[in-house]
């Protein structure tokens, strides 16, 4: 067994893997002595991984209510503001949103008046279909191999997406080589969530910030790696799921019209989960590379 960061063989024993589907029940997790990297073993094969990502939105709490997609929406728009703490984006940027799910970071651009170049990759059939749908043929596609060729981007997204992955020089290396010089290669993963979720389920890779870094490094210049979110110490989560009651349809109706009728809605949402406080052991690791 190696390190699928640092290709090290000496792994430390942690402790078993929780996950409810059959193909993470038989997991353990190690960490490198190395690099520090934590993660899952023995991996899903890519038959099985590809099963299970292709119906992965099902159930989500993503796509559940529209007060949850609005929390995305504002996480979103965090990751715009992050962007812009380092260099300005330019009206006409080239984006692709590596596993873009509901496709927020297009309406987080929309919103603060970026009208990109923007496109999808999305391996779940429910969100591919529904993004085809809303962007055209030419703006969403089922994985990276389906786009062009000859696309080029000057910013690629890869938020919450390498943490599922097997092989993550593999999808990193790809995504550099669509970038255009000078492209930036944007990464969000949680931030350890190992130590605080009561199911691992579907995470593979546990990143800390010395061990994401250690990885992006070997594929270009390392802008930043920034903890942000909320304190890891305050965090005890377990899988959370919508109320159905009768009563939920109103809820969201208010929550709607409070969101309407609040001009800084987003900021506040933002502010109230910590989406850009930035230091400190928190949930999310945000980082840069560029390529050069």
């Amino acid at each position: 067994m190696n390190c699928p960061n640092c290709k090290w063989d000496r792994i430390d024993d942690i402790a078993a893997y929780r996950g409810v589907h059959e193909i993470f029940q038989r997991m353990r997790l190690g960490r490198c002595a190395a690099c520090g990297l934590v993660f899952a073993h023995p991996q899903p094969n890519a038959a099985e991984l590809a099963d299970y990502y292709s119906r992965y939105w099902e159930g989500e709490v993503a796509v559940s209510t529209p007060s949850t997609r609005r929390y995305y929406l504002a996480q979103a728009l965090s990751r715009l503001d992050y962007l812009r703490s380092f260099a300005p984006i330019g009206d006409r940027i080239r984006v692709l949103d590596m596993g873009a799910g509901l496709g927020l970071f297009r309406d987080a651009m929309r919103r603060v008046g970026i009208a990109g170049d923007y496109a999808a990759v999305e391996s779940d059939r429910a969100q591919f279909a529904a993004l085809r749908a809303r962007l055209g043929a030419s703006s969403a596609y089922p994985d990276l191999a389906a786009l062009p060729a000859d696309r080029s981007f000057d910013l690629i997204v890869l938020a919450h997406v390498l943490e599922h992955v097997a092989d993550p020089h593999g999808l990193v290396g790809a995504l550099m080589a669509r970038l255009a010089l000078g492209g930036t290669l944007l990464v969000e993963v949680p931030n350890g969530d190992h130590r605080y979720k009561a199911n691992f389920e579907s995470h593979l890779l546990f990143f800390d910030a010395a061990s994401l870094g250690s990885l992006l490094r070997s594929h270009g210049l390392l802008l930043d790696v920034s903890s942000v979110g909320k304190l890891a110490a305050h965090l005890n989560i377990t899988q959370v799921y919508p109320d159905r009651g009768a009563l939920r349809p109103l809820k969201e109706a208010a929550k709607s019209l409070i969101a309407v009728l609040t001009p800084d809605y987003y900021d506040r949402e933002i502010a109230r989960y910590g989406m850009s406080a930035i230091d400190g052991d928190r949930q999310w690791l945000r980082a840069l590379v560029r390529r050069a």
